[in-house]
């Protein structure tokens, strides 16, 4: 598996670096889908939907690909 460093700006992992797949001509994905899953602690204990922040490449910077926290619709209105 084939990865290169990305910088992850903004959302729940602001300031990261981590490695991303690429593609098999080396090319970084225009869009990186974090899920984030958890359980809701209470009566019914029940496992939370998956949320998926979505992160869209953007600049690279030293060769490090940069990507920017899209926020959802529903969480831009509020």
């Amino acid at each position: 598996m084939a990865t290169v460093e990305a910088w992850f700006l903004g959302g729940p992992v602001d300031g990261r670096l981590m490695p991303v797949e690429v593609a098999a001509d080396r090319s970084p994905p225009t869009v990186v889908k974090l899920p984030q899953v958890g359980v809701y602690v209470g009566a019914g204990d029940v496992t939370a939907r998956a949320v998926h922040h979505v992160y869209v490449l953007g600049d690279r910077l030293d060769d490090v690909e940069v990507y920017q926290y899209r926020q959802p619709a529903s969480e831009a209105t509020d």
